[in-house]
C-alpha cells in the first residue's frame, strides 16, 4: 500500500524552511568571508587609499587648550567622524593644501558633511596668520606638544599588511582619521604626495558604511 501523499501544509512547511536557509546562508556567507579575510587571511593589497590602523588606538582623554586659551578634549567630538592635522604656527603651502583638501572633502558631503569634525593641533606658541584662519572656518585650532600627540597618532605601528610603511615621516606628515567611536583609525599618505580625488572618496566610503556618526 503506498503511503498517504503529503499534504499541502506540510509541503507549505518544508518550502518555508528551505526559504530560510537559503535567506540565511546568503546573508551569512558574504559576513563568514569577510572575517576570515579579515582575521585569518589579511590581504596585503586593499582598495583604501588611507593605511588602515590595526589595532586603533583611542583619541587622547588630555585636555587641551585651543588658541584662544579655551579648553579642548578629543572625548568632545565622540560621535564624529574626526580628520586630524598637526602643523607648526608656520603652515607652509604643503600644509595649506592639505588643510583645502579636508574643507573641500568635507564640504563635497553636503547635506552629511556635518558629520566630520576637523581638528589641527598646533604644535609651538607662535600665532596662526589671521588669513589662514578665515580660510579655515569651523576648524578646532588647537595647542599641543608633538611628545603629547605621538603615542595616540601612530606612524608605524598597527599597520595592516604591507601597505604605508614606507616613506612614514613624522605625524606633522600626514592627515589623520578617527571614528565616530573614538578611535584613530586611518592615516593618509604623506601631505606632500596627498590625491584628493583618492582622499575624497575614502571619506565618502567611510560615512557611507557607517550606520554611527
Amino acid at each position: 500500500m503506498n503511503g498517504l501523499p503529503s499534504s499541502p501544509n506540510t509541503s507549505s512547511t518544508r518550502s518555508g524552511r528551505r526559504t530560510i536557509v537559503l535567506v540565511f546562508l546568503t546573508c551569512a556567507l558574504p559576513i563568514v568571508a569577510a572575517f576570515y579575510l579579515y582575521f585569518v587571511n589579511k590581504p596585503d593589497v586593499t582598495n583604501n587609499y588611507g593605511t588602515i590602523l590595526d589595532p586603533q588606538i583611542p583619541v587622547s582623554a588630555t585636555v587641551f587648550k585651543n588658541i584662544n586659551g579655551d579648553d579642548f578634549s578629543m572625548q568632545s567630538l565622540k560621535g564624529k567622524w574626526v580628520l586630524i592635522q598637526v602643523m607648526s604656527s608656520q603652515c607652509d603651502q604643503v600644509c595649506q593644501n592639505a588643510l583645502f583638501f579636508q574643507r573641500q572633502a568635507r564640504a563635497s558631503k553636503g547635506k552629511d558633511q556635518s558629520r566630520i569634525e576637523r581638528v589641527v593641533f598646533v604644535t609651538d606658541n607662535g600665532p596662526l596668520e589671521t588669513q589662514l584662519l578665515r580660510a579655515f572656518p569651523n576648524v578646532h585650532f588647537v595647542r599641543a606638544g608633538e611628545a603629547d600627540l605621538a603615542n595616540w597618532l601612530p606612524l608605524s605601528q598597527g599597520i595592516v599588511g604591507t601597505k604605508g610603511v614606507e616613506a612614514v615621516g613624522s605625524i606633522r606628515d600626514h592627515v589623520f582619521m578617527a571614528d565616530p567611536l573614538g578611535h584613530v583609525m586611518m592615516r593618509f599618505p604623506p601631505n606632500a604626495q596627498l590625491e584628493f580625488d583618492k582622499f575624497r572618496k575614502d571619506i565618502s566610503r567611510l560615512l557611507w558604511a557607517s550606520n554611527i556618526g
